[in-house]
Formats: structure tokens, C-alpha cells, sequence
């Protein structure tokens, strides 16, 4: 291993993005947050949108930060997002619209429209993706049905990071872990799916060529470099493109039998395999096989993670109170166990809005009792989502057919340690929980491969382990969660 260098990496979140400089020294990694920001978007009378403008001045502002406290070279340059969105440029290069924002109502109802152009049995025997009405797949097919002569003027659909790389190198490119993320990929031979291309009349000039995480994209503009006073042969790497993989090459596991959970403002829990796994059992509970990184499969489920809550905070802000984080998992620590849940795969909680009133209007229809205090919401929110981690480990144990032994938790949801204890609760085995910047030591790790300072993955989650410490949960309520499980099947999963 290489001695000291000097990483830029950007991973951008549904509420906020940050600029970091990493540096690896032999084998150990120092983050250096830079520069922090909210991930702007907005909505007008056409939906909700991206503000790729604003979001790229941010990737301006890092860069320049960057280079004012650290010097003007640096080994490389790697962005993350979340997935499924796009935006569309035409013949000139320019952009069309910003772009949809994933909670946009354009793809209500849309899903059942797809179904009955090509089954839902069959997308999924292609694409082995999760059924949700914001998979590119479907937004596509709303932009298709809603404004045919905007997306007839696209010459080129590049996802969040695959644009904003294109804006710092001028190459268009589609990297494998983002591009999973669209319902449109064959997972058995990483490429697009042609098949599902052609059959929903989605034109086939508009998909870039598919590249592998840690490929070099090219080097920063000279008009970018000049602007920001960094050197104009810094490579930029398509790193892990999608967030929840960088998430999972941050994990520092070191042997088998584990599951990963990327905590944030959605919980990403699943395993990493070499093969996709597209069978009648994956399909029937709805898991994902989105690309990872050294030619890996993530077989994961999304679940709503901490976004029910990060809404109630906007709401109860709005209305006067600015309780912080921390102030409402002390709350709800204070009630003890709810005994009351809420389904969190019920659309109603996808979208904003007044999430405290959309949660009781739950907790009435399915006769339990209201929340009437902000811990009883919070912890509510917190019990449903240890609940959905226990159903989803039994899935994919039955569906990998391999016993579990310990769940690494990684992400900024790590921080709400009493989520940590019920998950390790619900669970009934140890959960790891670290690094909390885990997506962005992920991207970091990519860069390093592709720069050769480590030698590959196995190598990288050694570094890792060397440098950050996690804390560990151990189950201490195991019984609470057996003992209820069929009342909470009752109330969220009456199916």
C-alpha cells in the first residue's frame, strides 16, 4: 500500500450533500468534510424537481473549498446519489427540465399500465428489480405518456451522478451500480435490458454505454479546474454511483453470514452475492438485485427508513417547534414499548406532508390507539421499522437459504442508537453500527482501487476496520418482538 493521498469525494442524500477529503495514509483513512448543503429541489406547476443548477454550484463550491485548505491535487474525484432519477439533455448538450424529483405524482398508478404492456413476472425475470412507482422504468413511462415530444427531443437519459459527472468531464456514461437502479438492466449479463427497452417503445439512442464503479471517466475541465484553482489532470472516477453502494463497499466485515443495512432516510437491508437471484421467492417479496461493486449483486429491499420521521420534524418545525434529532429519540426512549405500529409500505407515508396526522389516521383505521404526545409518534415509527428489518431477514434467509449470523449497519440512521437496539431486539442477533459516514468512505474506496493505492475490496474493508470503530448492539428485548409479531402482521401486513 501507497503512502499519503488525497481523495475528493461527494455523496449526495435525499436532504443534504457533503464535499469530503479523504486521506489514506498506508492503511488508514482521515475524513475531512469540506463543505455541507442541502440537496435543493423545488416544485412548480409542472411537479416536483431537482435543482441541478444549484446542486452543481455546490459541486463548485466543494471543489473550490477543497482545494483552499488542502492544495491543488488531489488522486481523484467521485460523486454518489440516491437512485432512479435522470435528466434528460438533448442534441446540444443541454438540459431539457431538471429532473424529476422520485416522489413526483406523475408515476401514480403507473405500475399497472407497465403491467399490462409486458407482466410483472416477466419485468422481474429480466430485471430482478423491486417493484416501486418510482423505478426510472416507470417514470420513463410517464414522461412518455405526459410529454412525448420533450422525451422525442432527448438524445441521452444519464442518471444523478452519471449527469453530474458528465458536467465535470463532459463524458456521458452510465455506471453499473446507478444504472441497476432503473428497472431497465439484464443484473445476468450487466447490461440494459434491450428486451424491455424495445418492448415498452422507450427510444434505445437515449442509454449511454454501461461502465463498471472505479472506471475513469476522464479529467476535470480546464474551465472547471480554472474556476476552482485545482489542477486540471485530476481523474474523475465513476465511483459507486448509487449511495447504498458505496454504503456496502464501506462495510468492514470480515467474514461470512452477514447482512447490511444502509441506515438513513430509507433503510436499504440486504446481502452481497455473485449472482442475481430472480426466482418465484424473490419476486413474491419484492427484493432487489442492484449492481455492486467488483462485479457483486446487492440483494437488498428498500423499506422507508427515517423519512417518516424527518417529516414529522419538518411539520411539527413549521409549526413553531425545532425539536432536534437526538430530542425525539430521547422522547421516544421516555414512552417505552408502543405496542402500536404503522405500515410503512402504505403509499400514504411515501409522500410529504402532515406525517404526524397521516400516522394516526393510520393507528384509527386499524383500531389501535392514537399517538398523542412526540414520543409515542416517534417511537411508533422506530417500532414499525425494527419490525420490517426482523420480516426482511426472514426473507432473505429463505429466500438465500443461509443463516444470518450479524447485521452491519452503516449511514447517518446509525446515529439514532435506540433504532440500533430495537433492530438488534427485533433481530435477536448482534448489529455492528459504523462507520456513520459510510457511503462516503464507500466512493472513497472505489477511488482508491481504481488509483491503486489498494489493492481491492477485501483490502479496502481492512482499512476500514483500521480506521473507524464501530459500536456493537446486542439483543436485550428479544421477547417484546417474538411476543407481538402476529399482532403487528395483524395491523400492517394483513395479507
Amino acid at each position: 500500500m501507497v503512502e499519503e493521498k488525497k481523495y475528493i469525494g461527494f455523496d449526495f442524500g435525499a436532504e443534504s450533500g457533503r464535499c469530503v477529503v479523504a486521506i489514506l495514509n498506508k492503511d488508514h483513512l482521515e475524513l475531512n468534510e469540506v463543505h455541507r448543503f442541502p440537496t435543493h429541489n423545488y416544485k412548480d406547476e409542472t411537479g416536483s424537481h431537482w435543482n441541478t443548477k444549484a446542486i452543481f454550484n455546490e459541486i463548485v463550491t466543494g471543489l473550490m473549498k477543497a482545494g483552499n485548505k488542502f492544495g491543488s491535487h488531489f488522486e481523484s474525484i467521485g460523486v454518489d446519489t440516491w437512485g432512479v432519477d435522470y435528466a434528460l439533455i438533448d442534441e446540444k448538450n443541454e438540459l431539457l427540465h431538471d429532473p424529476f424529483h422520485y416522489r413526483d405524482d406523475r408515476t401514480d398508478n403507473i405500475m399497472e399500465e407497465a403491467f399490462s404492456i409486458v407482466s410483472k413476472e416477466q419485468i422481474y425475470s429480466i430485471a430482478g428489480i423491486q417493484f416501486m412507482q418510482f423505478n426510472t422504468l416507470f417514470q420513463l413511462l410517464a414522461d412518455m405518456k405526459n410529454n412525448p415530444s420533450k422525451l422525442s427531443k432527448a438524445t441521452m437519459m444519464l442518471l444523478m451522478p452519471d449527469y453530474l459527472n458528465f458536467l465535470l468531464t463532459g463524458v456521458k456514461s452510465a455506471e453499473y451500480t446507478i444504472a441497476s437502479t432503473t428497472s431497465l438492466i439484464d443484473p445476468s449479463v450487466r447490461d440494459w435490458a434491450w428486451e424491455l427497452v424495445e418492448a415498452f417503445g422507450i427510444p434505445k439512442g437515449i442509454f449511454a454505454e454501461i461502465v463498471e464503479s472505479g472506471t475513469r471517466l476522464g479529467t476535470l475541465l480546464s474551465d472547471i479546474a480554472n474556476q476552482v484553482g485545482l489542477s486540471a489532470d485530476i481523474p474523475v472516477i465513476a465511483s459507486a454511483g448509487h449511495d447504498t453502494a458505496s454504503a456496502v463497499v464501506s462495510v468492514p466485515a470480515d467474514d461470512d453470514n452477514w447482512a447490511f443495512l444502509s441506515s438513513g432516510t430509507w433503510s436499504l437491508m440486504g446481502v452481497e452475492i455473485k449472482d442475481p437471484i430472480l426466482n418465484k421467492d424473490a419476486l413474491k417479496y419484492n427484493f432487489t438485485n442492484e449492481g455492486g461493486f467488483e462485479n457483486t449483486i446487492r440483494f437488498l429491499k428498500n423499506i422507508i427508513g427515517l423519512w417518516p420521521i424527518q417529516e414529522c420534524r419538518r411539520y411539527w418545525k413549521s409549526k413553531g417547534n425545532e425539536y432536534s434529532y437526538q430530542y425525539l429519540t430521547d422522547k421516544a426512549s421516555e414512552t417505552g414499548n408502543s405496542g402500536r405500529w404503522i405500515n410503512l409500505n402504505d403509499a400514504r407515508f411515501l409522500k410529504a406532508g402532515n406525517m404526524p396526522l397521516k400516522i394516526n389516521s393510520f393507528l384509527e383505521e386499524t383500531e389501535q390507539e392514537p399517538a398523542d404526545n412526540i414520543g409515542d409518534i416517534i417511537r411508533i415509527v422506530l417500532e414499525s421499522l425494527a419490525f420490517n428489518y426482523k420480516k426482511t431477514l426472514e426473507e432473505i434467509e429463505k429466500i438465500t437459504h443461509n443463516k444470518i449470523a450479524k447485521l452491519h449497519a452503516v449511514g447517518g440512521g446509525i446515529q439514532n442508537e435506540l433504532l440500533n437496539q430495537l433492530a438488534a431486539d427485533a433481530l435477536g442477533i448482534d448489529v455492528i453500527a459504523g462507520p456513520i459516514e459510510g457511503t462516503i468512505v464507500g466512493n472513497i474506496g472505489v477511488q482508491a482501487i481504481a488509483t491503486n493505492a489498494v489493492d481491492d475490496l477485501t483490502e479496502w474493508r481492512k482499512v476500514v476496520r483500521n480506521s473507524f470503530s464501530p459500536k456493537v448492539y446486542k439483543p436485550k428485548n428479544t421477547r417484546y418482538f417474538d411476543e407481538n409479531r402476529e399482532k403487528f402482521d395483524t395491523v400492517c401486513d394483513p395479507s
